[in-house]
């Protein structure tokens, strides 16, 4: 069975101070190496950076 792969996707604009985000392990509990990609702005990406990220996920497609 093919694992399944793993992405992960950091909103890194207006991070609160103190806030410091999780580290990702470079190499998955499936297996696979870690995809991190960061997009420059807040939580709601879907909403003030849809074009950028439908841009990583129709890569990721």
């Amino acid at each position: 069975m093919r694992p399944i792969p793993r992405t992960h996707i950091h909103c890194v604009a207006g991070v609160p101070e103190g806030i410091e985000r999780r580290p990702v392990p470079a190499i998955q509990p499936n297996g696979s190496p870690a995809q991190v990609w960061e997009l420059q702005t807040g939580h709601d990406c879907m909403i003030t950076t849809s074009a950028e990220l439908t841009e990583v996920l129709l890569k990721l497609g």
